[in-house]
């Protein structure tokens, strides 16, 4: 199964990496970070269906747009 890790990033076409981020990156306040897909080359940063699944069951997540979407750096 192909994952947002597995793909290039959709600006520059540069290898995603797994990154760890605070949760302030989404603009919520939990306990724990979430994973992301973060472009080597550029920086934007991605998020994955499973982190949107984690940010959605917190009831937070209404500002981010969906899985795999570009978000502001």
């Amino acid at each position: 199964m192909t994952t947002e890790f597995d793909l290039g990033c959709a600006t520059c076409g540069g290898a995603l990496r797994k990154r760890s981020v605070g949760t302030e990156v989404a603009g919520v306040d939990m306990a724990e970070p979430v994973q992301v897909a973060v472009c080597a080359e550029c920086g934007n940063r991605y998020f994955p269906e499973s982190a949107l699944e984690r940010l959605n069951a917190e009831g937070r997540a209404e500002h981010i747009a969906g899985p795999g979407t570009e978000t502001d750096r």
